[in-house]
């Protein structure tokens, strides 16, 4: 995870909450996509739980990090604190696929968390610190909540594994082919490019070129 600094909610979204009756599932369309918008922007493009590359047109979802479907939560399903943006958890590659295919794509993130609560989340200013992560592109909770929290999200399942020691092994080809700054690379996958995005997975590409490649 990557910790999300919130910003003001949407005009339009609080203007929405004001009307009587208002809730999540009846968002008028142009309300709930000013409202995914931002928060696609607020992250840098990336899903607030793995890291993948999000677009709020492609494979993503607005994600409540206390689930309006639990009754004890349904006053908070339109807080804007309470938002952010996630991946679709491998739902959409699993969509019309043989039953033996879809097991290639497991569900993680949003998809898996479904009315789950995480004891960790990416509004923890120290959210990062939480994680580490091996050469193979594996992640471990450094405390017991962010050990939870992998298991409720599926963030070690195979889809993102295989796609984080991709995003590792590119860095790794280049330590061997370049004289590369490390401290200045890092400096850059801390912030966003000239698009407003965050690198995918940045975050635990950070830790490997801090434990692996910087050394």
């Amino acid at each position: 995870m990557k910790y999300i600094e919130k910003r003001k909610p949407p005009e339009s979204l609080e203007r929405y909450k004001g009307t009587a009756g208002a809730n999540f599932d009846d968002l008028p369309s142009n309300v709930k996509s000013e409202l995914k918008q931002q928060l696609a922007d607020e992250q840098g493009d990336i899903c607030c739980y793995c890291g993948k590359r999000i677009s709020p047109d492609h494979h993503s979802v607005i994600e409540h990090l206390l689930p309006k479907g639990d009754k004890r939560y349904t006053h908070l399903q339109l807080v804007y604190t309470n938002l952010v943006c996630s991946c679709d958890g491998g739902k959409q590659e699993r969509t019309g696929r043989p039953k033996r295919e879809k097991k290639l794509f497991p569900s993680h993130c949003d998809d898996k968390k479904n009315d789950s609560i995480i004891p960790v989340t990416p509004l923890d200013e120290n959210v990062e610190s939480l994680f580490s992560y091996d050469d193979e592109g594996h992640i471990y909770g450094r405390t017991t909540d962010a050990q939870k929290a992998i298991e409720i999200l599926n963030l070690d399942c195979s889809t993102i594994v295989h796609r984080r020691k991709a995003a590792f092994e590119a860095y790794s080809s280049l330590d061997s082919a370049f004289d590369i700054e490390w401290a200045s690379e890092i400096a850059r996958l801390k912030g966003r490019n000239k698009g407003n995005q965050y690198e995918e997975y940045c975050f635990a590409v950070i830790y490997f070129i801090e434990h692996y490649l910087a050394i």
